[in-house]
């Protein structure tokens, strides 16, 4: 394994002009050199290691072509920017890829002037590098837009209908289509049927592109570093109108035995041995089992005993536990690539047929889809069933893979109904429980698991039982939790039992609308508290607040959320901690707040 120091071009704090002075002979050299620099860290950090392997190439001749970032480059996806980082001075910054308080794995404007945006979901690319070429005229300069698109991400609707506008538009866009024929896993649909036709060596002299009118170069070997200079300088010097170069790559290029091994774990994999690619870094998990294990086998049974049940998701089956319920159940399984809007009204459809359907979906970017939510199904009040993985933060991965808001904006909508599972054993039931039930829109959502998540946990049955009862009537106080926080909520109990301060543990399943025992029960308590791994602006506590309002219950409550900002990346203890949501700093908020407790 050759590492940097015995590298001949690369070196630590490489910067753009380092690369431009490099000898066009040495560059394919030079390539080599930074895929095993990155094979070298993303090993040891985790990441997404395939995407970066296969834009290798591609980056490098973006940076040796263009004057970035007076010329701008947006990344779609946004973790595809590992290599801009190596060849922006921030080789040192992606080792701490992936950690609390350090650089994230994704483009990120506040960390370097190269990104041009900070982002991670596909569709943006096209309509931003097509403002950025339509600014440069008014401003009367010459600066070039690029948009780089993944085959995977070309189907998002927005890039849809920035390409519908694209085609009459003026100034120097230039959007590269990065086929390499992969999505997350595998691709699905037309325009990936039809990139499949397009291969390298062949004149097409009519494709898509040409067909509304906007200039096409390619395919070419994406993999071909003077091939993909002599085509950007063309561009550069050239066009002065939109125009797309489609190239094809290799997901996960270098790393080939990998990519044949598993499909997930070349798209985004935990640290790694190089030579034998086993998984170095522990399972966060307990028992091995993260909470879309539990969401997909609850889901695989639905479909074995449903034969005319309905699955769909939108790309992301691995990370919401479906992958094995696409092999066992082919049939009823339905991959829409990265389309969220489309997956959403489609379950409509099939409701209309009474066909009762299961959307497996990241609350992470199910935001995507809030027009359809209400829209096409709210307002029609159709009984389909949206199981959304990653509701709260996303753990390690980035800014923009956080559901903080996701009960905020759910809540407001008519109609809906929304479950949050009590614990990881619970998600299976909860899934089970509300299919059967399935009368009205319905959305379960469950967290990442990571560290501060405690199997043992109280079942759900124990907030109906005869000791809960009994508990409530000995407290003062309540405190009541969502998903994630409901270990949190158990530790700040016995933190404050310890202090003698009896305050009963509730665990609220039932979000929107809440429960009738909930409801019967709020009243009985002189101090509430509110624990949820969200935003508190129209949150879960804000439904209790309002709970309260509406029974005159002369109750004083604490709040305890997330602000309304964006949050970093982060393990769960850590991201607590600085936001003082962790039980230790409640307990001062409560002093603050109800002194005469402590007394």
């Amino acid at each position: 394994m050759t590492k940097l120091k015995e590298f001949k071009l690369l070196k630590e704090n490489f910067m753009p002009k380092d690369l431009k002075s490099i000898p066009r002979s040495e560059l394919e050299e030079f390539c080599k050199e930074l895929r095993q620099e990155l094979i070298n860290i993303v090993s040891v950090t985790g990441g997404h290691i395939g995407p970066n392997l296969g834009v290798v190439e591609l980056t490098t001749a973006l940076h040796y072509v263009y004057d970035f970032p007076k010329d701008r480059v947006i990344w779609d996806i946004g973790h595809q920017a590992y290599v801009q980082k190596m060849l922006t001075g921030r080789t040192s910054l992606l080792r701490t890829n992936r950690q609390n308080g350090k650089s994230p794995g994704y483009s990120n404007k506040e960390e370097s002037e190269y990104d041009t945006v900070t982002s991670s979901h596909a569709g943006a690319s096209v309509s931003l590098a097509l403002g950025i070429a339509l600014g440069n005229i008014i401003n009367s300069n010459n600066n070039s837009a690029i948009a780089v698109v993944g085959d995977g991400s070309f189907v998002e609707g927005s890039i849809q209908e920035a390409m519908n506008h694209l085609a009459i538009a003026k100034g120097k866009t230039v959007v590269i289509i990065n086929d390499n024929e992969r999505a997350i896993e595998e691709n699905y649909g037309g325009f990936h049927e039809y990139f499949k036709t397009i291969q390298v060596g062949t004149d097409f002299q009519d494709t898509l592109f040409r067909s509304i009118n906007l200039d096409y170069i390619g395919p070419i070997d994406g993999h071909d570093i003077n091939a993909l200079i002599e085509n950007l300088e063309n561009i550069k010097e050239n066009y002065n109108n939109p125009v797309v170069l489609h190239i094809k790559t290799v997901k996960g290029k270098g790393l080939d035995d990998m990519a044949l091994q598993n499909d997930m774990r070349i798209h985004w994999n935990p640290s790694f041995n190089q030579e034998t690619f086993e998984k170095t870094e522990v399972s966060i998990f307990p028992g091995g089992k993260d909470n879309s294990g539990f969401a997909g086998q609850a889901i695989e049974n639905i479909l074995a005993n449903d034969p005319k049940s309905i699955l769909i998701t939108p790309a992301v089956r691995g990370n919401v536990g479906l992958s094995n319920a696409f092999k066992e159940f082919p049939e009823q399984c339905i991959d829409v690539s990265l389309a969220e809007q489309h997956a959403v009204t489609l379950a409509g459809g099939f409701a209309i047929e009474g066909i009762k359907t299961i959307v497996g979906m990241e609350s992470t970017f199910m935001i995507r889809s809030f027009g359809q939510i209400k829209h096409d199904i709210c307002i029609n009040n159709f009984p389909i069933l949206i199981v959304a993985a990653r509701s709260g933060h996303g753990f390690t991965d980035h800014i923009t893979h956080n559901a903080l808001e996701d009960i905020a904006y759910l809540r407001s909508m008519p109609n809906l109904r929304i479950v949050y599972p009590i614990c990881a054993e619970d998600i299976a039931e909860t899934i089970k429980y509300e299919y059967e039930n399935l009368s009205q829109p319905t959305i379960v959502l469950f967290p990442k698991a990571n560290t501060n998540e405690d199997p043992q946990i109280k079942e759900p049955s124990f907030f109906n039982s005869d000791e809960f009862e009994i508990q409530c009537k000995s407290s003062n106080g309540i405190i009541l939790s969502v998903g994630p926080q409901n270990r949190n909520a158990e530790v700040l109990q016995q933190k404050l039992q310890n202090l003698g301060i009896d305050f009963v543990q509730y665990s609220v399943k039932e979000i929107y609308p809440l429960s009738q025992h909930l409801t019967d029960i709020i009243s009985n308590f002189d101090y509430v508290i509110t624990l949820e791994e969200g935003i508190l602006d129209g949150g879960f506590g804000s439904s209790i607040l309002e709970l309260i309002d509406t029974l005159a219950v002369p109750s004083k409550m604490l709040r305890i959320g997330f602000e309304k900002q964006f949050i970093e990346h982060g393990t769960r203890d850590f991201i607590y901690k600085k936001y003082k949501i962790d039980a230790d700093s409640i307990i001062e908020k409560m002093e603050h707040k109800f002194p005469e407790i402590f007394k």
